[in-house]
């Protein structure tokens, strides 16, 4: 029975989720080229019931019911309140959205109540703590940063690289504006490729590259790179796009490599210029933890941001440069961790369409969001050490 209760909780979150994004997905319609409505429902209802399967307690007993207030939120913003039904009736393969309007306003009120008796009687299947209780299991939780040991000369070595970083990045950005400012040219050139990826449409990009002839190849690989400085912009735009134009295997070899290149650019930009000014901003313990986070599980989270082509993988390099993870690890771990989604992609993009890419796509998410549910689960185990330990040696008393 408590089972059933975490499978169907964790199964309406994984739904409330799909909507959550396919209600973000019809406000940028740049991105149905890749997934409709109808797959990120299934596959974020997929991820709330292997997460159902994989966690013993709720944690968080108000989850369902803020991702359902935030979907209420945004339609009400947008003057969408439909929506719903029409995604519903895509999920669904239904043809007409009368179909869908009493039977889904009727779950919902089903679901709403289900999931409240799972919350308000979870004290019956499970340990809920006081306040005092959780203050003091948080006191005696396991922090991240001390799951790792200091090392003063290593902490020296790294800030002198630190230094070095700075400099070597302060003098490359002086030249590049300079070069910016004075050659018009270049200037030009610069601004038309950002606007060209500023328009989120692969079509573009693919007229853009195609314009430059012979120089495509090397237009492509700079774009990359400015793309990886410019974080928000997605780089299965420009991986697609050299799939179409010289083929998924001489695309994937060159998405790849010139999205190690930008990568390294935006690690060696962040350890240059962000890291102390991060730690005056947040704290060192702070910063600590995110060390020992990258330390233990930063090739996985590389590995998850590179799966999913809506999430800026660059994001994570920047990240990385803040921490105290070496270059080397980083790079490689990028490697390998982009190297299948590079082949994959470049794969989708240069001989499948449709329903087809969908279900490539759909899969890679899918798989994401299952390391995703391991990650969560890794973590809470590591911090809650000393609990476990108490709770193991209680039942061999017993």
């Amino acid at each position: 029975m408590k089972r059933l209760r975490l499978l169907f909780y964790f199964t309406t979150i994984g739904i409330a989720l799909g909507y959550f994004f396919a209600v973000l997905l019809s406000f940028f319609v740049q991105y149905a080229m890749l997934a409709d409505e109808s797959l990120i429902m299934y596959v974020w209802t997929l991820y709330g019931i292997m997460t159902g399967f994989v966690f013993k307690k709720i944690g968080n007993k108000y989850g369902f019911f803020i991702i359902e207030g935030l979907i209420l939120i945004m339609m009400l913003i947008a003057g969408r309140m439909n929506i719903l039904f029409y995604i519903t009736k895509e999920a669904l393969g239904l043809t007409s959205v009368k179909q869908i309007h009493t039977p889904l306003l009727i779950i919902i009120v089903l679901v709403n109540i289900i999931n409240f008796y799972i919350v308000y009687t979870r004290s019956k299947y499970q340990k809920v703590y006081s306040r005092e209780e959780l203050k003091k299991i948080k006191e005696e939780e396991v922090k991240l940063s001390d799951l790792r040991e200091v090392n003063p000369e290593e902490e020296a070595k790294r800030k002198k690289q630190r230094r070095n970083a700075r400099i070597i990045t302060i003098i490359a950005f002086a030249l590049f504006f300079a070069i910016y400012f004075t050659v018009p040219s270049f200037k030009s050139g610069i601004n038309t490729a950002f606007a060209t990826l500023s328009q989120f449409d692969t079509n573009a990009v693919i007229e853009y590259l195609r314009s430059w002839g012979a120089w495509a190849a090397v237009v492509s690989f700079i774009l990359m790179i400015l793309q990886s400085i410019a974080a928000p912009i997605p780089a299965f735009l420009i991986t697609l796009s050299n799939a179409a134009i010289f083929g998924w295997v001489i695309g994937a070899i060159l998405s790849w490599s010139s999205a190690m290149a930008g990568a390294a650019v935006c690690f060696y930009i962040a350890r240059g210029l962000g890291r102390d000014v991060v730690e005056k901003l947040t704290s060192k313990g702070a910063m600590a933890s995110i060390d020992v986070f990258f330390e233990r599980y930063g090739d996985r989270a590389i590995l998850i941001c590179r799966l999913l082509p809506f999430v800026s993988f660059d994001f994570v390099s920047y990240a990385a440069g803040l921490t105290n993870m070496g270059f080397w690890k980083f790079f490689i771990a990028t490697g390998i961790g982009q190297l299948p989604a590079t082949i994959i992609y470049s794969y989708v993009g240069g001989t499948l369409s449709g329903g087809a890419r969908n279900l490539f796509i759909g899969l890679m998410c899918l798989f994401a969001l299952s390391i995703v549910i391991g990650i969560m689960k890794k973590i809470y185990n590591d911090k809650h050490k000393k609990e476990e330990e108490k709770h193991k040696a209680g039942e061999m008393v017993k």
